[in-house]
């Protein structure tokens, strides 16, 4: 099965346009926390235009626990993929975080699986 996916690199914030604001959500109240530059992308066209995409963002151990960080992954796998998903009535972004803790088989493995099972069937 051929999915014609493709694949970007988008990890240097001074070569990409796409970033995401991002906002923390404490007690009811969002504010913002900054800009996020991903640092791939996934994407099926449908028609010529972008159907689904998959954002994913790879980290080394050192990085995981910056608190910056955190609140923008924490925006980017709840509110992010819930509320945009809701606005185009299916599911059309998806957020895989790999950090390199994960052997290299593992991080082809989750990869893997992510790609089939998100846009299976389309």
């Amino acid at each position: 099965v051929t999915l014609a996916l493709e694949v970007y690199y988008n990890g240097d914030r001074a070569m990409t346009e796409f970033k995401i604001k991002c906002y923390k959500n404490a007690k009811g109240k969002w504010s913002y926390v900054g800009l996020y530059t991903p640092d791939f992308l996934i994407i099926k066209r449908k028609e010529g235009k972008i159907h689904k995409a998959i954002i994913v963002e790879t980290k080394g151990d050192i990085y995981k626990n910056d608190p910056a960080f955190k609140d923008k992954r924490a925006f980017m796998e709840t509110a992010f993929t819930k509320k945009n998903n809701e606005a185009f009535g299916y599911e059309r972004f998806d957020y895989l975080y790999l950090e390199d803790t994960l052997s290299d088989s593992d991080r082809i493995i989750l990869t893997h699986k992510r790609i089939k099972d998100f846009f299976a069937g389309v």
